[in-house]
């Protein structure tokens, strides 16, 4: 049964905070952005280095037509968006995780 005075405070899973609204066991807003940041600078780095081997890759392997040299470009530009997007929610998800077991580091 809820109480009168609103919606009862959870603690945050990871730093402790009381949040209003927050389901037992979830972690607060402010612990999300600091994961998401944290996995966004480790997607960057990544998806910079795949797209640099692949960008290489296409660089040496393609025959020098332009129409082959324009898809190659889109190859490379591809593979930067869906390397980057993998990463980040793989490492979301590894470090929320991570921290969940106390290994944070």
């Amino acid at each position: 049964m809820r109480s009168l005075a609103g919606s009862p405070e959870a603690p945050c899973s990871r730093c402790g905070a009381r949040t209003a609204g927050l389901a037992l066991g979830d972690r607060c807003p402010a612990c999300n952005r600091q994961l998401r940041r944290r996995a966004s600078r480790l997607a960057g780095r990544i998806s910079l280095l795949a797209t640099m081997l692949v960008a290489v890759y296409v660089y040496f392997r393609m025959p020098p037509v332009r129409w082959l040299r324009i898809y190659g470009a889109i190859a490379v530009l591809a593979t930067y968006v869906l390397v980057r997007q993998i990463v980040s929610r793989v490492a979301f998800e590894v470090f929320a995780r991570e921290t969940e077991t106390g290994g944070e580091s």
